[in-house]
């Protein structure tokens, strides 16, 4: 599959060609920090009763190669297995267990992953349609991928984009959500405000620029003339209410002199 220029980032990854503009063109160059996540020397964990080994995090890209080491020692291409990226769950080897059956191999990985997979960003982009379609002056509407304007992609980006920074706000309480950005231990004990700070930040401005758009009035009208009411045209026809013909000289009385 192709990826995002300089990247490992995969590019139409979706079956609709406009999910793939909104997410290629204006969500990726926003997000590529998270859709290119790495992870170095991962201690994996030996799934009971399996020879696969799993880590924290799913969503591989596969356009980048894991590096996998067993016991100290770099694994060669044979050696190992991806079972599934999307699980992230590989294997290496046949697992040496104790009479406790708990793994006496210790396997580390590098890998990168994905945080904002195509499926994700689909479902924040249907819903920021859905947003959309209720809001804003006038009646609602029913749009869908398939039959939004173009003139909307911009504001269907900045509140999917919301909707993606209020899931890392979201995630970050979680403590796989604090990995992702590295932090000592004793940073994890805290609250991480200045982290949660950005992440505020980055929404707010995301949503304000998408409601100022909303809001204005010919954002679902844009910018039609109205047609004409009965009044406007008999004045331009110079049709009178009661029928007769002015024309130009509509309105004038003949006297003795015309």
């Amino acid at each position: 599959m192709s990826t995002f220029s300089g990247t490992s980032i995969p590019i139409n990854a979706s079956s609709n060609a406009k999910f793939n503009a909104i997410v290629d063109e204006l969500m990726t160059p926003r997000l590529m920090i998270f859709r290119q996540v790495n992870i170095r020397d991962e201690q994996a964990a030996l799934l009971v009763g399996t020879t696969y080994w799993q880590t924290t995090f799913g969503n591989w890209l596969t356009a980048n190669t894991p590096k996998v080491r067993k016991n100290g020692k770099p694994l060669a291409a044979a050696d190992w297995a991806v079972v599934s990226a999307a699980n992230g769950t590989f294997t290496a080897g046949t697992p040496t267990v104790g009479l406790d059956n708990r793994p006496r191999d210790s396997v580390e990985i590098s890998y990168q992953f994905d945080y904002f997979p195509i499926a994700v960003l689909e479902g924040f982009i249907k819903a920021a349609i859905s947003t959309a379609n209720t809001a804003g002056v006038g009646a609602p509407t029913d749009y869908d991928i398939d039959t939004v304007p173009t003139s909307w992609y911009g504001v269907i980006t900045d509140l999917a984009f919301a909707m993606c920074m209020e899931r890392l706000i979201a995630d970050y309480t979680m403590w796989q959500g604090r990995v992702i950005f590295a932090l000592s231990p004793q940073a994890q004990e805290g609250e991480g405000g200045d982290v949660v700070s950005q992440l505020e930040t980055l929404k707010h401005n995301a949503e304000e620029r998408a409601y100022i758009t909303l809001d204005n009035e010919r954002f679902k009208t844009g910018f039609y003339v109205a047609p004409p009411t009965a009044t406007y045209y008999m004045a331009v026809n110079g049709i009178g209410r009661n029928g007769t013909i002015g024309g130009r000289y509509r309105g004038m009385r003949r006297n003795r002199y015309v």
